[in-house]
């Protein structure tokens, strides 16, 4: 990765000119003016070789103006050191590309380490909604990113089918059964019809809530999987109560002093200055534990297993539930920085930039299932990833199904679609070990170069930041520097050597948005 070498050469010529840093900020410039990679370690570490910003800037520059890949260097204020990497070094990219394959853009930098991922978890009372299905596609594709970068991950779904919200469930099946109106209860999907035409009139409401929420269990999974989710684990919340497990983690809280009773309830009531005010009920003066309850016994489970990554994606409207968790990670001994939440946002719909409503079944919100039926999985999934998690997301119906340029997913497969079709009629059918790559020299050769070396980089990055939306960024971006490129370089017709090259550039290319796709979860069609 061109990356690591620029970094790896100006930390060892810094750390010759006195400087103790181990990592620096290095970023790809959003004006090509400036150069393809930028430092502002000058800025950063100044004070420590007591020079100016710019004196040091011009020192380190000095000092690695001879490495073999560097075109230029420029030193700008008010301290940034821009470097210009050579084109041939560039254009020789493309064999490692071709060489590594499916394997382009991942990296072993956590070999050895496990995740834990758990998404969606969808309220159990009714079919899954598109609020909770947007944390779906980031779960999954982050769980893909983790272990394209060395991870061993676990895809978890924690079924909460315990609480009052149960029996009302069952309370509303039953009443309908019994020739109770619909809209008089207080679940009023149409769903509740569908569960009561299997309800005897006799059911006890409990126990017809517990078999309606199994019921819609399964279709949550079969949704899941119909937008290409598969989970490894599914946990429940009566599995953590009847095994003991819940009731052990809280007994564990108590002898380290973590819980008091009050009003008649039991308390988590950490004591430190950080965690003081989250006092919170785990068992009710009934007896039965709450939802916090099991989710603390839940938590202890996974952190149990030595994960190095245990990530949380829920609804915006948990965020005040993750101080909580974090003070009992850090209570019951287990490392909280392991431990990140990703809260997603609200969801609209639109047609023709009008915002609709469109929900029947459920009643209330608008299903997956609806969405995916009107636009399908590919839609469905990039759309949601264009937006970064704390967004809320327009999401635009009509867009999402028209087949042109303006639908970003369609604007992708196509760049896909077109590779296919160069190669098909090309003469150059089997890979050149004698490729001159020096030939792609034309600045949209070398900027659709510049797009498919940043795939490595990118994951490297979201590995750490977990910001998955970049992906579909960089897919968009990717095909247009492909679709400038086609317009503007021929390549089957060329001369043999030049068309040999690009044929080389354009395999490349199609192995970056085929990675791309895949870790996204999306078709890669090679007709369109």
């Amino acid at each position: 990765m061109i990356r690591d070498l620029v970094r790896d050469d100006v930390l060892k010529a810094s750390h010759k000119l006195g400087v103790k840093a181990q990592k620096l900020e290095l970023t790809r410039p959003a004006d090509p003016k400036n150069g393809d990679y930028s430092t502002n370690m000058a800025l950063k570490v100044s004070h420590e070789v007591k020079q100016s910003p710019m004196g040091f800037a011009k020192i380190l520059a000095d000092s690695l103006k001879d490495q073999a890949y560097i075109e230029k260097l420029e030193v700008k204020e008010p301290g940034f050191l821009n470097f210009f990497v050579k084109p041939q070094f560039l254009a020789n990219e493309v064999e490692k590309v071709l060489k590594q394959g499916d394997q382009y853009g991942s990296n072993d930098l956590n070999k050895g380490k496990k995740a834990r991922v758990e998404f969606v978890s969808a309220n159990p009372t009714g079919p899954l909604h598109f609020g909770n299905a947007r944390g779906g596609p980031i779960g999954d594709v982050l769980a893909s990113v983790l272990e394209f970068s060395g991870y061993k991950v676990i895809r978890e779904y924690y079924h909460n089918d315990l609480g009052g919200q149960i029996e009302k469930l069952g309370e509303s099946i039953v009443n309908v059964a019994n020739g109770k109106k619909l809209e008089d209860q207080e679940y009023k999907g149409e769903y509740v019809r569908d569960l009561a035409t299997n309800v005897s009139k006799t059911a006890d409401s409990k126990e017809a809530g517990k078999k309606a929420v199994e019921v819609l269990l399964k279709e949550i999974l079969s949704d899941c999987s119909a937008i290409g989710i598969k989970f490894d684990e599914v946990y429940s919340e009566s599995e953590l109560t009847d095994s003991g497990k819940t009731e052990k983690a809280i007994s564990e809280l108590e002898v380290k002093g973590f819980l008091k009773k009050k009003e008649g309830a039991v308390w988590f009531a950490p004591s430190d200055e950080f965690l003081k005010d989250r006092e919170t009920v785990v068992k009710k003066s009934g007896g039965d534990y709450t939802y916090f309850a099991n989710d603390i016994a839940y938590h202890n489970l996974k952190f149990s297993k030595d994960p190095d990554l245990v990530i949380d994606i829920l609804g915006a409207n948990h965020h005040g539930h993750v101080p909580r968790l974090q003070a009992v990670i850090k209570v019951l001994g287990y490392d909280v920085s392991r431990f990140h939440v990703i809260l997603y946002q609200w969801v609209r719909f639109k047609r023709g930039g009008e915002l609709v409503k469109m929900s029947k079944r459920a009643g209330t919100f608008v299903t997956a299932r609806e969405v995916l039926d009107e636009i399908g999985r590919d839609a469905l999934r990039f759309f949601i990833l264009m937006h970064d998690a704390n967004s809320p997301i327009d999401f635009d119906l009509d867009l999402a199904k028209e087949k042109s340029a303006k639908n970003p997913v369609y604007y992708v497969q196509y760049a896909h679609a077109r590779i296919c079709s160069i190669l098909a009629k090309s003469k150059v059918k089997d890979q050149k070990s004698n490729v001159n790559y020096e030939l792609l020299a034309t600045e949209y050769e070398l900027n659709l170069i510049k797009q498919i070396t940043k795939l490595p980089e990118l994951v490297e990055d979201i590995s750490r930041n977990f910001a998955v939306n970049q992906l579909t960024t960089y897919a968009i971006s990717l095909a247009d520097s492909f679709h400038k490129f086609y317009e503007n370089c021929r390549v089957v017709g060329e001369k043999k050597e030049v068309e040999e090259a690009r044929i080389a550039l354009i395999t490349a290319t199609k192995i970056a948005l085929e990675n791309t796709l895949g870790l996204l979860g999306i078709s890669a069609p090679e007709k369109m």
